[in-house]
């Protein structure tokens, strides 16, 4: 696996209405990314995503006010080729998609940053 140091130069908007989880997950890529945001839904999510435009986006899906899968569509008609990264309970085609590397809960930070790696075409 590349240095993790590499993330430093790189912002990552984490977004996930469970607030141990963010907050935990939050901690984990504040260390090894540059700048972090952090949401607790997709319509915070989606400000954050516009104002900051982070160079990666990880999301849960059902999360209050707009789900996931919306903010997604919104993210994806600024811009088709951000790299996104979907976590989730679900291991099924309605909580998937296939534009996006989706990470199934409870979340293995190795496997994590394997994906956020191959997203970014880190190798």
């Amino acid at each position: 696996m590349p240095d993790e140091l590499i993330l430093k130069g790189f912002s990552v908007l984490y977004v996930e209405d469970d607030e141990v989880l963010r907050t935990n997950l939050g901690k984990y890529l504040n260390r090894r990314f540059g700048k972090v945001f952090l949401a607790s839904d997709g319509r915070e999510g989606l400000d954050l995503y516009n104002n900051r435009k982070p160079d990666f986006v990880i999301t849960d899906i059902h999360m209050p006010v707009m789900d996931g899968n919306e903010m997604i569509r919104a993210i994806l008609e600024i811009d088709n080729e951000q790299p996104i990264i979907i976590t989730t309970a679900f291991n099924d085609d309605e909580h998937t998609s296939s534009r996006c590397v989706n990470i199934i809960k409870p979340i293995n930070t190795n496997k994590l940053l394997e994906a956020i790696f191959c997203c970014m075409g880190i190798q």
